[in-house]
């Protein structure tokens, strides 16, 4: 039995030879490269996964979103916590939602990036949530 060599992209018609190659896994503002392997042409252009060959890269998903989940949970709080807020007035006041920190402190919700991006600049400036209650 011979074993495949090469193989046609189905779209690009470009000849792909099985090799490795780094891709990076980018969630939320984190990334992480990736050694996988698949067909691959001999430039840069698009290759092929086939069965296993994307499991590194949901690994790496699935690494990444927990890092975050951890990280909101704790940005969150901390944020909250220094601003002196209770749980509800921090959601209405920075989401309008009356129970999104209480989801985000435990970990089932997970804040829109823009939100997250709120909380990563109120964790850097905390006085900004003085303008926000102004506001």
């Amino acid at each position: 039995m011979s074993t495949i060599k090469t193989m046609i992209h189905p779209e690009t018609g470009a000849t792909l030879h099985r090799g490795r190659r780094v891709e990076t896994v980018s969630y939320m503002g984190m990334s992480k490269p990736v050694d996988i392997e698949g067909w691959f042409p001999d430039d840069d252009g698009d290759g092929i996964l086939m069965g296993a060959d994307s499991a590194p890269l949901d690994a790496a998903l699935a690494e990444l979103k927990a890092a975050y989940r951890r990280e909101t949970q704790a940005l969150a709080k901390r944020v909250r916590q220094s601003a002196g807020l209770t749980q509800r007035d921090a959601s209405l006041l920075l989401t309008g939602s009356p129970n999104s920190f209480s989801k985000y402190e435990r970990g089932v919700a997970q804040p829109s990036w823009p939100t997250f991006v709120l909380l990563k600049l109120l964790a850097h400036q905390p006085t900004l949530i003085e303008t926000i209650k102004a506001v």
